[in-house]
């Protein structure tokens, strides 16, 4: 060894000598000498020695000589042009001959590598030279702001860096107030995003229950961080920095709905822009979720760094260079007179969100670096805010504007592909609808604004204030008028109650006027709408309070002493019964002006396409509900599509029979009416009589299969009482092809049928004008995707074929709520919903439902899992095991059917097992018959096998007035 070290040090010193024969120089000189060294041929050893004495020498330098130093190395160890076209010639040459020229196009790639690459290779073969070389790199990015000609060594470095760190060795820890003094001391150093000034700021960062902070390692650098992430846990989407930042109580964790990660710190400044892979941050929100499952989403605040360089360079727009020429007046947002802000702020976010989404690099990429990181991870920027951050740093560099990048667990790798792949960039939120057009001087948005379910409400209330929306049975009427007056109030009881944006509210009451102004109210606010059926046990109940976590409860007033007990920390309950006594309304203002509860006028949410409206609960096979979030894009789209497709106008009047804690009555049958400033005969439920009755002054009526069953056996239905009528819809449930035909035969209307789900709304429906096959739910909607694939492989079928039915469309759910990992199952990669039923594409296009394949039972339009009932009789002492089917009833197109084994030596009866069950199900989940065997059939790997069960009791029901147990 000291051989080969002699032997390579007179090498480095004869280097030297013919630079300076007087002696072996500065450490500039030696420095470059040994460059020279490490450019040439030499082994391992050599390299590592002479690397080292190299870095030893760089350590020696001051900003002089580490000028100098990069400014020789960038001219002297460039690409060699002539080695380049030699190269070129070569790969061409052999690709004129016909051959592959695999090896000439190798020769290439390397010509074009500079020659600075492989030295930097070569230096990092020192011990702990890594380190050393991000040192480096910190050192010439803060030279290169004065001597910009350094700039394609820093490219280099770039690339070089991002090779060695993007390699997957990141460990993530979890820094708290117990961690060690080494590790604060990283943090109050590589803070720059918000820095801190002392201890006391760092304290208030890690010591809330509200606050984590989480650290990232790299094997190469030891135990020195190269990445911090802090995140506070908050109610709601924050849209301002300083909230975070300054001291305050502490929220308590159960209470948080989102994990906002306000800082991402590249802690050492010679990694800046240095890729360390994809999914940093989904590390993150996987830890947070973990240990709080209950947080609803996962969002950042960041900085946009270069959006007021871009703005300020703007000058070929009038618009922009008037935009950027007021704000640059300012020393930040206190400067701005108050009147001007919102002004500033119309013109302000459609240009940042230009500069977001259409603003590119060469490459494709966004020009903010920030939003390469968060687009590079899976995120999609959401929502814009001005202004967010009043530092005189984030003047300088955005005017104060700040983004909110949410991460969706069940969308990052598709988002990512998207963006490496095609630099798609994924957008969600009020941004999709803050899109400027570029050929507009003004900055503003071509997008139509988008119009939510409550605004379109409200317009049709101010259209025309007294008309009628309900007329009741008793002849009562209420008008859009009154029924607008009634939101704002019960929408300032809701904000006195602690609802803010995002929050969840909860209804289980019997159907009246006032029940659907609670659900515009709750639009209105920015909550989330969370209806129930009011056949709900409490057992039932307490699982949905204690997984949506409502901020309120409305509830019948003979329900309130029970949701009382065991209420969830921090859940208020209202009452609201049948004629709209309660004290929801008691304590609400009379007045016109919707109050909070500081006497301030509260403003009507600003909802975007994205944002949640609703969340309806739809049973799992596992026995465990899952809540389906729509958003109000969801409802919208379906609005609008089912006014064109329907034709449905302010001229109608429509039949309602249905409940208001379901898809199609409420967001389809109320939906419609509210939005087109239509009239409704509002009846409590179906009856045969009142709604027989009503058909001559109606247009419409929307129902379940059961309705039309029912009309069928009344003499009052006949084509005379039907004359005014236009369309019967049905839907929730198949209907019967001899139904339909009867129907059409008795009244000379053709009943249309459609499909939808609680998680999609509408998909499919015959058509107004045109063929409704019996047997089929129509086509898409329009908007709506539909294709019927090969379940296992995702493979298209051809029409004709059965296979599970996906969806996809502006009507699709976002996802279940809480259930990050279902979600994701449920939706293929290309962003189809999987149905979980069984169809067919005919000849026409129509889709045909023939089957689920998870044994749904659709008793009476409801959804009924099998596996929540056999899970109720199977913890009764007297029954081994149960299984549960649907199987054909005239009235109600299913009902249940209990087939039980008993335990050995017991003997159950079966009003026994009803009574049983009835004591923990809602009523329409209550089994109709019973019947038992001595073992379920099951096929040879155990399954039981409940088609044949289907086959063997298909009978049951044949007769629907006989009692059966």
């Amino acid at each position: 060894m000291e051989r080969q070290d002699g032997w390579l040090l007179s090498d480095l010193f004869r280097a030297l000598e013919r630079r300076h024969p007087e002696g072996p120089g500065s450490p500039l000189d030696q420095l470059l000498a040994a460059c020279q060294v490490l450019t040439s041929d030499v082994g391992e050893a050599s390299t590592r020695a002479v690397a080292a004495r190299a870095l030893t020498a760089y350590g020696a330098l001051g900003d002089g000589g580490k000028r100098a130093f990069f400014a020789h190395i960038t001219g002297t160890y460039g690409v060699d042009a002539d080695r380049v076209r030699a190269a070129f010639h070569g790969w061409e040459g052999a690709r004129a001959a016909g051959r592959a020229g695999e090896e000439e196009l190798v020769r290439l790639f390397d010509a074009v590598e500079p020659a600075r690459q492989q030295l930097l290779r070569r230096m990092n073969h020192a011990p702990d030279a890594t380190p050393a070389l991000v040192g480096m790199r910190a050192d010439l990015r803060r030279l290169m702001r004065d001597h910009p000609e350094l700039r394609p060594l820093d490219h280099d470095f770039h690339h070089l860096l991002t090779s060695w760190f993007n390699r997957g060795f990141l460990r993530m820890a979890e820094i708290t107030w117990d961690s060690p003094e080494e590790l604060h001391g990283h943090l109050l150093r590589g803070e720059r995003v918000h820095p801190m000034a002392d201890r006391d700021e760092l304290a208030r960062r890690l010591r809330p229950a509200d606050r984590r902070v989480y650290a990232f390692f790299h094997p190469a650098t030891g135990d020195v961080p190269l990445i911090f992430v802090e995140v506070a846990l908050v109610r709601g989407l924050p849209d301002r920095i300083a909230p975070l930042l300054e001291p305050g109580p502490a929220l308590s964790p159960a209470e948080a709905d989102t994990a906002a990660l306000y800082s991402i710190n590249n802690a050492l400044d010679g990694l800046a822009g240095v890729s360390f892979g994809s999914f940093l941050i989904k590390q993150v929100i996987e830890e947070v979720g973990r240990h709080l499952p209950h947080l609803a989403q996962f969002a950042t605040l960041s900085p946009v760094p270069g959006f007021r360089s871009w703005l300020d360079a703007q000058t070929g727009s009038p618009g922009l260079r008037a935009l950027a020429g007021e704000l640059a007046g300012a020393q930040g947002p206190a400067d701005l007179p108050a009147a001007d802000v919102a002004r500033i702020r119309a013109r302000l976010i459609p240009a940042l969100a230009r500069y977001i989404t259409a603003e590119r690099r060469a490459d494709g990429a966004p020009l903010d670096p920030v939003a390469r990181f968060h687009l590079g991870n899976g995120a999609t920027a959401w929502r814009l805010n001005w202004p967010a951050d009043g530092s005189a740093h984030a003047w300088r560099q955005s005017y104060g504007a700040m983004i909110n990048y949410r991460y969706e667990p069940g969308k990052l790798e598709r988002h990512h592909e998207d963006f490496v792949r095609r630099r798609t960039v994924a957008l969600g939120g009020p941004l999709r609808n803050a899109l400027p057009d570029p050929d507009d001087e003004r900055g503003k948005s071509p997008v139509s604004p988008f119009r939510t379910v409550y605004q379109s409400f409200a317009e049709q209330a101010e259209r025309h204030p007294d008309k009628v929306l309900f007329e009741l049975p008793d002849g009562r009427c209420v008008t859009y008028r009154e029924t607008a007056r009634t939101v704002r109030r019960i929408a300032a009881r809701l904000v006195a109650d602690g609802v803010t944006p995002g929050d969840r509210v909860a209804m289980q009451v019997e159907k009246s006027p006032e029940a659907v102004a609670l659900y515009l109210a709750t639009l209105r606010t920015g909550g989330v709408f969370l209806p129930l059926n009011t056949a709900y046990t409490g057992a039932e109940m307490a699982y949905f309070l204690d997984d949506a976590r409502p901020r309120v409860l409305v509830c019948s007033p003979g329900r309130s002493a029970d949701h009382a007990d065991g209420a969830p920390e921090g859940l208020v309950v209202e009452t609201l019964g049948a004629r709209g006594d309660g004290t929801l309304l008691d304590g609400a203002p009379h007045g016109g002006e919707t109050l909070d509860d500081d006497g301030h006028r509260a403003e009507v949410f600003a909802a975007s396409a994205d944002d949640p409206a609703a969340i309806l609960y739809t049973s799992g096979t596992t026995g465990r509900s899952k809540g389906a979030v729509l958003t109000h894009g969801n409802l919208a789209s379906n609005c609008r599509t089912l006014r064109e497709s329907w034709q449905f106008t302010e001229a109608d009047r429509l039949i309602h029979a249905l409940p208001v804690f379901h898809v199609h009555g409420l967001f389809v049958a109320a939906n419609l009416v509210l939005t087109t400033g239509a009239s409704m005969y509002y009846l409590p439920g179906f009856d045969t009589a009142a709604v027989a009755g009503l058909l001559p002054r109606a247009t419409v009526l929307m129902g379940v299969p059961t309705f039309y069953t029912r009309l069928l056996r009344s003499e009052l239905l006949t084509a005379e009482s039907c004359a005014a009528m236009r369309l019967f819809v049905s839907g929730s449930a198949p209907l019967l092809a001899g139904d339909h035909q009867a129907f059409e035969a008795r009244t000379g209307h053709a009943i249309l049928e459609r499909y939808g789900m609680t998680e999609t709304g509408m998909n499919t429906s015959n058509p107004y004008d045109g063929p409704r096959k019996p047997g089929t739910v129509g086509p898409p909607l329009p908007g709506v995707q539909i294709r019927v694939v090969e379940a296992e492989t995702g493979r298209e079928l051809p029409d004709g074929e059965i296979g599970s039915v996906e969806v996809r469309g502006p009507n699709v759910f976002t996802g279940y709520w809480r259930m990050p990992e279902k979600t994701a199952a449920e939706f293929r990669a290309d962003g189809f919903f999987v149905t979980g039923d069984l169809g067919r594409i005919d000849e026409d296009g129509y889709l045909c439902i023939v089957g689920r394949g998870k044994d749904l039972v659709i008793s009476g339009g409801y959804n009924i899992y099998p596996k929540e009932i056999e899970d109720v009789l199977d913890a009764h002492p007297d029954v081994l095991e149960s299984a549960v089917i649907g199987v054909p009833h005239p009235d109600f197109g299913e009902s249940v059917v209990a087939v039980v084994v008993p335990a050995p030596g017991r003997r159950p009866g079966a009003e026994e097992l009803l009574a049983f069950a009835a004591r923990d199900l809602a009523r329409f989940k209550h089994p109709r018959a019973v019947r038992f065997l001595d073992a379920l059939p099951r096929n040879v790997m155990g399954k039981v096998q409940k088609a044949e069960l289907r086959e063997r009791y298909g009978g049951l029901f044949a007769d629907a007035d006989a009692k059966i147990l």
